[in-house]
């Protein structure tokens, strides 16, 4: 019953005119797509799996696919994602577990997500660099990279004796299984050497009995792709926050709100909104911004309520309820360990991010 109930959701949101989807529409399940929907058989691939576990569409932005599952699951829609067609793509790595979606009241959980205009004219849209014009894919890390293995050299041998005779291959087997994690950097590496089938296929298994965190290491970059972390998104987002087009400008408001940045690197530029701009649809957007942080956003109450006592009802209306939310909003902890945790993370990312573009541009020269 509950099967035929989401079918028949399903059916109804892909049979529902342009007109009427452009006002938003949003799936929970992965009930497998067809070409007919007009997604190309390379978007289809990708979507068109068990870990997909939600979609939306957003009008004047497009479709947005939701995923859960672990590194090889992840490392297979990598692959797939560099072969659909893109005027631009991007991979976005995020220092953080994904804040889970509420459908209905129902919390949905997801690792990664991917992001495609659907065939939203491009030369229509406000071009910037926080536009809903790019095929995206962004994907929360949440463990660090594991310690080092103790005896890199010991791994390397276990690692070779995967070609051995078979008692040989059990103990290796089983010697980098209780290193566990610190020895995948060195797992994957051997896998792009000439090896054997059997040592091929154990490495492979060590491998997938890590792959339930989502990691640096485990994870299958595809070449000519670009990346970018959360510093990146933040300097793009404060870039635009100076652009003279009244609507780019309030575009970056609500990008710079909707990376999962730490409040206290946003609050100051959405303070010198809510206190200097006159556009409406800007003021809109950072108070919406301020109802998407909650209780850290109690710092803008001052701000808002100078807002709401403006001649513009809608916007004062927005306000009013913004602040009864953010009032009433309780605070989020995070553990010393858990930001310590994120902060490893969100390094990682920065140094990866500015290796991969080193070498990119030492290939290009």
């Amino acid at each position: 019953m509950i099967r035929l109930a989401i079918l028949l959701s399903f059916v109804s949101f892909l049979s529902l005119p342009a007109s009427a989807r452009a006002l938003g529409s949003a799936l929970a399940g992965n009930i497998p797509l067809g070409p007919e929907h007009r997604f190309g058989k390379e978007l289809l691939a990708v979507v068109n799996t068990e870990e997909r576990v939600y979609l939306e569409h957003r009008e004047g932005s497009g479709m947005y696919f939701y995923f859960k599952g672990g590194s090889k699951a992840l490392n297979e829609t990598l692959r797939r994602f560099a072969a659909i067609p893109a005027e631009q793509r991007e991979l976005i790595l995020l220092p953080a577990p994904a804040k889970p979606i509420n459908h209905s009241g129902t919390l949905i959980a997801y690792d990664w997500r991917l992001h495609t205009p659907l065939g939203r004219p491009i030369l229509l849209a406000k071009l910037s660099e926080v536009s809903d014009t790019r095929t995206t894919l962004t994907i929360h890390l949440s463990e660090p990279l594991p310690a080092i293995a103790g005896d890199l050299k010991k791994t390397k041998k276990w690692i070779a004796d995967l070609g051995g005779d078979f008692r040989t291959r059990e103990r290796a087997t089983k010697e980098l299984a209780n290193i566990g994690p610190p020895a995948a950097a060195s797992l994957r590496e051997a896998l792009t050497d000439d090896i054997s089938p059997e040592a091929r296929e154990r490495i492979e298994r060590l491998l997938a009995g890590m792959n339930a965190c989502l990691r640096l290491d485990l994870l299958e970059f595809p070449a000519g792709v670009p990346v970018i972390g959360l510093e990146g998104l933040l300097t793009r987002g404060h870039r635009e926050l100076a652009n003279k087009d009244p609507e780019i400008r309030s575009q970056a408001v609500t990008y710079l709100s909707v990376q999962q940045a730490p409040a206290g690197e946003i609050l100051p530029d959405l303070e010198n909104v809510l206190k200097t701009e006159t556009h409406q649809s800007i003021l809109t957007s950072a108070a919406r911004a301020a109802h998407r942080l909650g209780a850290d956003a109690k710092p803008l109450l001052p701000a808002l309520r100078t807002v709401s006592n403006g001649t513009d009802r809608n916007l004062a209306s927005l306000c009013s309820r913004t602040i009864d939310h953010v009032d009433k909003a309780a605070a989020e902890p995070l553990t010393a360990t858990d930001a310590q945790k994120l902060a490893t993370i969100r390094r990682e990312i920065r140094e990866f991010v500015a290796s991969r573009q080193e070498k990119s541009e030492k290939s290009s020269r």
